[in-house]
């Protein structure tokens, strides 16, 4: 009897173990959450174009680089289903993630710094694969539910790495953003807050 107690002991302080958590968790739960991915990618990126203003402005940014440098950041990605493009095969499945996530306000989060365009002028990033499997049972029309009503958020764990700023094609004006090393990414069915998939880099 001492014997089986000290067996369901044991199987109860391994299932709470941190070891048992994912790596996705792991990462996340050592990240800065922001909540809010404009003002982050406005104060770091920062746009001095006032004259009298520019030294103060570009003062100002360089310190908040200097203040993220090295850390590690999490963030919520809502209405994410276009960056997200599902592909079964048999019980497996692809996830091919477009890491240029829109911050608003003309901003952008980016894994790596865009160095081309492609012909309507958008910066191009190199996918990201995100692999699993189907759950035993899971119907592919299950599967794809979220992806085909747009249900899909993103969570992202990133370090910030530089800014970067192309020029639009046929527009004024510039195309700016955030390039950062993605550590880790998780895409969720929104309906129900479930994860889906998820990979570290």
């Amino acid at each position: 009897m001492r014997t089986i107690r000290t067996l369901v002991a044991l199987a109860a302080t391994l299932a709470a173990s941190p070891a048992l958590a994912s790596a996705f968790d792991d990462l996340a739960a050592h990240a800065q959450r922001i909540d809010a991915l404009e003002p982050f990618l406005a104060r770091y990126v920062g746009r001095c174009t006032d004259r009298f203003e520019r030294a103060t402005c570009e003062k100002n940014v360089a310190s908040a680089r200097r203040e993220v440098a090295g850390r590690t950041f999490a963030v919520r990605v809502v209405d994410a289903a276009a960056l997200v493009r599902p592909s079964l095969d048999g019980a497996s499945f692809v996830l091919l993630l477009t890491p240029f996530v829109d911050g608003g306000g003309g901003l952008a989060l980016t894994h790596g710094a865009p160095t081309r365009q492609d012909a309507s002028g958008h910066p191009l990033v190199g996918l990201v694969p995100i692999r699993g499997k189907l759950p035993p049972g899971t119907l592919e029309m299950e599967f794809q539910a979220p992806f085909r009503t747009g249900a899909i958020e993103l969570e992202i764990v990133f370090k910030p790495e530089k800014a970067w700023k192309m020029k639009r094609k046929g527009d004024p004006g510039d195309v700016e953003g955030v390039a950062a090393r993605f550590l880790g990414v998780r895409v969720l069915d929104a309906r129900t807050g479930h994860e889906i998939a998820s990979r570290t880099l």
